[in-house]
């Protein structure tokens, strides 16, 4: 175990000790997440990346949420005693609403129908009815997400932490910044990013500015792409709309998917997941 830690130790000597509140985060591209899904053979692993994705879930509030916070008629659930870096004083985490978009209701209708009778959106009672602490149901999830990553040939290491353990550049918490960088890429506003995602501080959230910086540019690009010849002419406006495809399912695709879980489908290849990152 040593040498090991050596070796990436002196592989990755550049890169030790490098993770800082200022660090941009690896987000994973839609070939990727399309790459790992058909490597999901746990079709409850496949509805967390689904979750933390599009509702910007942290894989303990998924763990934790109940159906009874969710809203499946106004499209709407509530975060319950999420995160809180204060926590240490009031002894409670965070309360916070996310709106379900009407595109992915159907989704998550199909997967109550197929847990109708589940008090947790993560179905994990064992034979005897028992449902596992919350810590262990969060290491049954990255485990299951490790060897998805392992097998899909995506379990890089990004650098080395304090302790000399390697960080890799893909976790459970990277499909949340897929999330947030694909909110602000579509123009929401900072302040509703933080609010959607649930954080403390807006610095927090600032990272996905800088995720989408290389959006701004290629938007600048097209702004000023006329012929200087046409300078001082009546030139229409540019117009840079949004691509109403971006963070869309593609829905009879994840249905067909959801409908093959009931019969413990193995195999997620070929499977949509969002349309535009």
């Amino acid at each position: 175990m040593n040498g090991a830690i050596k070796n990436l130790q002196e592989r990755y000597s550049e890169r030790t000790n490098t993770c800082t509140k200022k660090r941009l985060p690896c987000v994973p591209t839609k070939e990727e997440v399309m790459n790992l899904l058909a490597y999901v053979d746990d079709v409850r692993l496949g509805f967390f990346i689904f979750s933390s994705i599009f509702q910007g879930l942290r894989i303990g509030e998924f763990v934790k949420l109940k159906w009874a916070d969710v809203d499946l008629i106004h499209g709407e659930l509530k975060v319950v005693d999420g995160k809180n870096t204060r926590r240490y004083k009031s002894g409670y985490g965070k309360d916070r609403l996310i709106p379900i978009n009407i595109m992915f209701l159907p989704i998550w209708k199909s997967w109550r129908l197929m847990n109708p009778e589940q008090e947790y959106v993560l179905p994990a009672d064992d034979r005897f009815g028992v449902r596992a602490e919350v810590k262990s149901l969060i290491r049954q999830v990255q485990d299951k997400l490790t060897t998805a990553l392992k097998k899909a040939n995506l379990q890089e290491v990004d650098y080395l932490q304090v302790n000399g353990n390697a960080r890799h550049k893909y976790h459970a918490h990277s499909f949340r910044h897929v999330c947030g960088t694909n909110l602000r890429r579509s123009g929401m506003k900072i302040e509703d990013v933080r609010d959607f995602l649930g954080h403390e501080d807006i610095d927090t959230t600032q990272i996905y500015t800088e995720m989408t910086r290389e959006d701004l540019r290629e938007s600048s690009y097209v702004a000023y792409a006329y012929p200087k010849s046409n300078l001082g002419a009546n030139i229409p406006s540019v117009e840079i709309s949004l691509d109403k495809e971006s963070l869309m399912l593609q829905k009879e695709i994840l249905d067909k998917q959801l409908e093959l879980a009931k019969l413990k489908m193995t195999n997620l290849r070929g499977v949509e997941v969002y349309e535009y990152l």
